[in-house]
């Protein structure tokens, strides 16, 4: 029996009958109440642990014998030490290709002649670079049996139940406080976090307050910082604040007066603005589809994403909260895929803004990348590396430390296609969200640089015939330095990005009316890229390689991530593709989001049952997913929650909508005999987009235009008819291209309904 059958009935014919009453703008209240996590114990932290979170201030709740813990991270919480000098010299182009075509005593390291570093290196010899977690708060007795606990994802708190008490608690939204309601105040007690690469913390009573304190140390380059935390109980209501050196001088003093300030507030008003401003979130887009697998999949996602980034914080890393002192990978920023996958589900969901801490921290890196591009390559541009930390110093020759402070893997930092991947996120936030200022200031400085460094790139290559050998480069994890870089030529994901990068480089510089005489440049290198590799019928990820088993699904990422073969392409390319998605051999670590994009972004039949498949393997009773999925066991799962797998979100989305290369699409790979419908999903050129489908198929779309453009329209029936207002209803023409186009204006609302003829 299909999953979704027994849901049928609950969806209505109207798209959007649920909009009234005590529910306001919510689209689907119904649906985000289902998407609620109601657990019967909390004993196992990776499985159980119910996150909390306002997108800067978050925690992990869940239960250590009967008691009730939260461990509480702050985004800006990192110790970012950097011991440059344990690293070897900086690589260059210049010295990798002298070992690639000679001989390589260690194929791990690009050293010069003679250089006798032995390591291990600055990412090897400590756990810093890292974020640290801030403070355990402990209520005692809280989590004793019979124990019922359930996530109101709709307003962000938790309610447990346990042996005849209640306990609910919530991170503010509009301030940095965790708030437990019900817990008697003898039972809440504050706790440091300790770990043995810093100093001791401090804990004292001051005001009423408990509060802990804990310095990080700085380096010659970065100044360390500080945090507290400070628990206040009053009256059956404990709260818990934490500020850091960034925000106040003297952060033990300010988390005591942000104790006492949010003591002084009147609960229920508390309460109020808190869920004020979640329900404005959850006001911005909705969906809701008779398969409550992937349902509440979306809904959770978006939820764990807004629980960690907002507007003007720092980025968050590899995972949500820590379980420990000392996270797995640093807890940094992997940009071969895992920071940006976190963020992919934010734009086509209608919130944009949960990406401006990856814009931000992309944009603030760009003089950093520049010197890169420099320093390594000798190229012009900007160079981003696979691994980034949080406050790396913008300029590395006003560094005190050796080598500019930078750490730089010797392998994976060089896959050439990471530089473009890093940036990708900043267009497609132009793209979904057009605006000329943003496009200026932040999209086109970095797509720009990156596009000239990849230009410069080329030009030192070698030819074959009338394309460049792009090399050398590292498929991103697969194969590393082979013997004459046999395995290190014209790989698929590379050249995919360089594609990609010179088309969006000469869009935005179009658009703005600029550097005419690059976007020359660009369509020439353009021009110069090898093909695809291929292994008989397949495309493979490296230049004479063979299908292997893939962790990043290569040989696909030209589909998606890169978004440069599409449904547009001439029949023998997308045969290609297609066989290659159906073929491809993966590991399941890093390959679900991206393949299940890419099968939807080709219709390919099996989208969504593959997808439903691999989510569903991988959903933890806390409502995360799994890294790989989890039967049979695999041990970096239980690393922590990985931020990456909100991206799940996008797939989900891809199979009702789609707008990639400015084609609207709307159910492109939904099955067609179950209903489905969403509200204010956004698509490329910043329309948002309404549709219902019921078992017979569309029965409504709504297309709102924020500003004005024209829309690209593959139309859902054989002819449809178009009305803006109560304007009279106008045939849809199509194009040669079976499109229909319509010029809008900003703040157009066009209804579309199949023609009646």
């Amino acid at each position: 029996m299909k999953p979704w059958i027994g849901l049928m009935m609950m969806l209505t014919v109207a798209i959007a009958s649920q909009n009234a009453g005590a529910d306001g703008d919510v689209p689907y209240p119904r649906a985000l109440e289902r998407a609620a996590v109601t657990l019967a114990t909390l004993d196992e932290p990776i499985n159980d642990a119910l996150v909390l979170g306002n997108g800067d201030l978050n925690g992990l709740l869940f239960a250590e014998g009967d008691d009730l813990v939260v461990r509480v991270t702050k985004n800006d919480v990192w110790d970012a030490r950097l011991d440059s000098a344990l690293d070897p010299p900086l690589p260059t182009l210049e010295r990798l290709k002298e070992l690639g075509h000679g001989e390589w005593p260690d194929r791990n390291w690009i050293l010069p002649e003679g250089c006798d570093w032995e390591g291990p290196d600055s990412y090897h010899a400590h756990a810093y670079p890292c974020p640290r977690a801030c403070a355990v708060v402990r209520v005692k007795g809280g989590a004793a049996q019979p124990l019922v606990a359930k996530l109101d994802v709709r307003r962000a708190m938790a309610d447990v139940h346990a042996n005849g008490g209640a306990t609910r608690a919530f991170i503010a939204t509009d301030a940095n406080v965790l708030i437990f309601n019900g817990a008697p105040s003898a039972q809440v007690v504050l706790e440091p976090v300790v770990s043995d690469d810093i100093p001791a913390p401090e804990t004292g009573d001051a005001q009423g307050c408990a509060w802990v304190t804990q310095q990080i140390p700085g380096d010659p380059d970065w100044p360390g910082m500080s945090f507290a935390a400070a628990c206040l109980s009053r009256e059956g209501r404990t709260v818990v604040s934490v500020v850091t050196s960034r925000e106040a001088d003297d952060p033990v003093q300010a988390a005591i007066a942000l104790a006492h300030a949010t003591a002084e507030r009147v609960p229920e008003a508390l309460e109020e603005a808190h869920q004020g401003i979640w329900e404005e979130f959850w006001s911005a887009s909705g969906l809701e589809v008779a398969d409550e697998v992937l349902e509440r999949i979306w809904y959770r996602q978006l939820y764990f994403l807004r629980c960690v980034s907002k507007p003007g914080v720092v980025s968050v890393g590899l995972f949500t909260g820590l379980l420990d002192d000392k996270p797995a990978w640093h807890g940094d920023y992997h940009t071969n895929y895992n920071i940006q996958q976190t963020y992919w589900a934010a734009y086509a969901a209608n919130h944009a803004e949960l990406a401006e801490p990856y814009d931000r921290l992309i944009r603030e890196y760009l003089p950093r990348a520049r010197w890169l591009a420099k320093r390594v390559y000798d190229c012009s541009g900007a160079f981003f590396p696979h691994v980034l930390f949080a406050y790396e110093p913008p300029d590395p020759d006003q560094c005190q430390s050796p080598g500019g402070r930078q750490y730089l893997h010797h392998v994976w930092g060089f896959t050439l296609g990471v530089s473009a991947f890093t940036v990708q996120p900043l267009w497609w936030h132009y793209k979904y969200a057009p605006d000329r200022a943003f496009l200026e200031q932040t999209a086109y400085p970095t797509v720009r640089d990156v596009a000239l460094f990849y230009a410069d790139f080329i030009d030192q290559c070698e030819r074959d015939g009338d394309k460049v050998v792009l090399a050398p480069t590292v498929s991103p994890e697969h194969h590393g330095w082979t013997r004459g870089f046999a395995r290190n030529r014209n790989c698929a994901f590379c050249i995919a990005y360089a594609h990609f990068i010179f088309e969006a480089a000469a869009e935005a510089a179009a658009t703005l009316e600029c550097d005419a005489d690059l976007v020359e440049r660009w369509r020439a290198a353009k021009a110069l890229l090898p093909d695809y590799p291929t292994h008989g019928d397949v495309v493979v990820d490296v230049e004479d390689g063979q299908p292997i088993t893939y962790n990043i699904p290569v040989p696909t990422t030209p589909v998606f991530p890169a978004d440069v073969i599409t449904r547009e392409e001439q029949a023998d390319v997308r045969a290609l593709f297609e066989r290659t998605i159906e073929n491809l051999r993966h590991n399941g670590n890093n390959a679900p989001v991206m393949l299940a994009v890419a099968r939807a972004r080709l219709g390919l039949p099996d989208a969504y049952d593959w997808l439903r498949t691999e989510l569903d393997r991988r959903e933890r009773r806390n409502g995360f997913l799994s890294f790989n999925r989890l039967v049979p066991p695999a041990g970096f799962n239980d690393f922590g929650h990985y931020t990456e797998m909100f991206g799940a979100a996008l797939p989900i989305i891809e199979l009702v909508l789609q707008s990639v290369g400015d084609v609207v699409r709307v159910f492109p790979a939904w099955p067609e005999a179950m209903p489905a419908r969403f509200e204010r999903l956004r698509a490329q050129g910043g329309f948002l987009v309404s549709a219902e489908r019921d078992e017979g198929g569309m029965t409504a779309l709504r297309i709102e235009s924020t500003v004005g453009g024209e829309l690209r329209l593959v139309s859902p029936w054989p002819s449809c008819e178009w009305r803006t207002g109560d304007q009279a209803w106008t045939a849809a023409a199509k194009g040669e291209d079976g499109l229909v186009r319509l010029t809008t204006t900003p703040g157009q609302v066009i209804e579309f309904r199949p023609d009646p003829a």
